[in-house]
Parts: structure tokens; sequence; C-alpha cells
């Protein structure tokens, strides 16, 4: 049973260093939205605010199309990891992939911030529907792919520069293969989550508290 759980983790969290780079990446994706959600000018507040409040009315009237929503989030996320996964066999997709990273956790972050700027401290609560479970499950997919990327570019550049023959490439091609895989199933639930539950919970939120 330990083994099982250990080889699961090593899946998950294959280095230390590059995990905890990865989660400093996406912890200051979060920081600068929240940030940059308050410091944005008025006008820009009041599109915000805008865009949210038709989001709910949209909700609240049924005329939201969660079929639409489920391909609009499946397509996006789908793009980015994909996208994360290919740039990761190159040196230079090293860089681009860290910023994908952040881009993502600065938009969940941006997207939650503003709950809060329309509808102050009920937002919280909005907040967390929005991203219990559906965000945890993206950002758990970007956090997976955004690690083995960064070691797939590390390795690539031991085994082309350094001339490293301990690493076995094909082998770990087959895993990162797997990750990928790992990470578009993630993106799959979320995606169910956010375009079904989310917006039923969304609809209970604004029955109760708007």
């Amino acid at each position: 049973m330990n083994k099982k759980l250990n080889s699961g983790l090593a899946l998950i969290l294959p280095s230390r260093k590059i995990n905890l780079f990865i989660m400093f990446i996406m912890g200051l994706g979060i920081i600068s939205g929240a940030i940059f959600s308050v410091v944005i000018s008025e006008s820009d507040k009041n599109l915000v605010i805008e865009k949210i409040t038709n989001y709910i009315s949209l909700i609240n009237n049924n005329d939201i199309n969660n079929l639409e929503v489920l391909k609009n989030a499946l397509y996006e996320n789908i793009i980015f990891i994909v996208l994360i996964w290919i740039f990761g066999m190159s040196i230079i997709g090293l860089i681009i992939n860290i910023f994908f990273v952040y881009m993502k956790s600065f938009t969940i972050s941006f997207t939650i911030s503003s709950f809060f700027l329309v509808y102050k401290y009920k937002g919280l609560l909005l907040s967390l529907i929005y991203i219990l479970p559906s965000g945890i499950f993206t950002l758990l997919a970007y956090l997976i792919i955004g690690v083995y990327s960064v070691l797939f570019s590390m390795n690539l550049w031991r085994v082309i520069f350094i001339h490293d023959k301990s690493i076995n490439m094909g082998k770990y091609f087959k895993k990162y293969l797997l990750i990928l895989v790992i990470s578009l199933t993630l993106i799959g639930i979320s995606s169910v989550f956010s375009s079904y539950v989310t917006t039923s919970l969304i609809k209970v939120f604004i029955k109760l508290f708007v």
C-alpha cells in the first residue's frame, strides 16, 4: 500500500525543487491577478462588473447554454495544455511554459477577485463556488503539466549540451505522454463541473443572497 502511495506521489511530485518553483509561479500569478483587479482604472472596473453581472443574469434566467460553456472551456484549456506539452519538448519552451502557467493562474485569480469586486463579501462565497472543485482540478492539471514540461526541457538540455547518457529520453517521453493524458482528464473533469455543477450552484447562490 505504501509503495503504491509513494509511486503515485512520485508521479505527481517528481522533483521537489521544480514542484516548488512551479507552485511559486502559480502563486505569483494568483497574487498578481488579485492585485490587478484592484489597481485597474474605474472604466475597466465598470467593464468587469458589467461582464460579471451579465454572466450571473444569464445563469439566473436559464439563458446560458451549458453545452456551449463546456465546449469553450474544453477548447481553451486543451489548447493551453497541449501547447505547454509541445513547448516542453524544446529548450526555449521552458520560458514560454512558465509564462503560460503564470497567465492561467493570473486569469483564475482575476476572475475570482472580480466576483468580490461586484458582490463584496458575498463574492467570497461565490468565489468558493467558482473554484471548488473545478478551479482546483484546473490548477492541478496546470501544475502537473508545468512541472513535467520543465523537467523535459531540462533533461533535453542535459542530453544535447552536457551529453548526459544516463537520461533515457525515449522512456521519459512515454511518461510525458501519460502526463498529457492525466492533465487532459483533469481538464475534462474541471470543464464538466464548471459547465453544469458550478452554474447550478451559482443559481442557488443568486436565489439565497442576491
